[in-house]
């Protein structure tokens, strides 16, 4: 018996045709509730960052920036994990002779960007966001950074996880950026932080997801679902695959095994 459902939200529950939830994975996450389930988010994006509506529909709690951030069901932080300040430094350091985009995350600055590139102007796209206005990093402290996205390929990436970023890790799920988060930091130490706090057996939890920062929720939870948009490496390790974001993925699958 499952009793605590975590979601991904970018190509899990937001669809990217037309960014918002489907009216099946809306009536799938009440239901859900009606069924006195718990509901949780577990995404990349800062809880800034989400939009206003998704709040409406009652989740039991938000696990936000890839576990660097968690928080209760009235959107009170409880937990947050800030990348060592030692790798901001070494960033802007390399920055200096090597130009390379990235975004930061603070609490009081939810997403903001040093330079805007190709990467950049296509990942915003995909999320049907603005590209925000241009912040140079070293006017915040570098101490309270909670993540950040390289706007980078696969093979740079590696290098500034190996010789910058040596006290962070970098998931990827599309090929436009990767997420960089402390090495402690994941979606599912996230959902363990969230079960001490609720009480939650770990034994009935089940997932969903579409990226690689989903990996160690879907293998961690006792059902982890990818989604049929999923990246290769995420269905490989799922126990279901369901159908697409824009094809009722999280109504089909919760049908699938009857939690509705």
């Amino acid at each position: 018996m499952i009793e605590s459902f975590f979601f991904d939200f970018d190509g899990t529950l937001q669809g990217f045709e037309n960014h918002e939830l489907s009216e099946s994975t809306i009536e799938a996450l009440h239901k859900l509730k009606q069924n006195n389930k718990k509901i949780y988010i577990a995404t990349g994006r800062n809880l800034s960052d989400m939009p206003e509506s998704i709040f409406e529909i009652g989740f039991n709690g938000y696990i936000n920036n890839n576990g660097g951030m968690c928080s209760d069901a009235n959107r009170n932080t409880f937990f947050t994990e800030y990348i060592h300040s030692d790798d901001i430094k070494a960033l802007l350091e390399y920055d200096k002779k090597n130009p390379v985009a990235f975004s930061y995350m603070t609490t009081k600055n939810p997403f903001s960007i040093n330079r805007v590139n190709e990467n950049i102007e296509k990942s915003f796209n995909q999320f049907g966001l603005k590209v925000p206005e241009v912040i140079n990093p070293r006017d915040l402290p570098n101490d309270n950074i909670i993540q950040m996205n390289l706007f980078v390929n696969e093979e740079e990436e590696r290098f500034l996880l190996e010789n910058v970023l040596k006290n962070s890790v970098g998931t990827r799920w599309i090929e436009y950026f990767a997420d960089i988060n402390p090495k402690d930091v994941n979606k599912m130490e996230g959902i363990k932080r969230i079960a001490k706090r609720d009480n939650l057996d770990l034994s009935k939890t089940m997932s969903f997801g579409d990226g690689g920062n989903d990996i160690k929720m879907l293998e961690g939870c006792k059902i982890g679902v990818a989604m049929g948009n999923a990246n290769k490496n995420v269905k490989e390790i799922a126990d279901h695959i369901t159908s697409s974001v824009d094809e009722h993925g999280v109504w089909n699958a919760l049908k699938h095994y009857d939690f509705i």
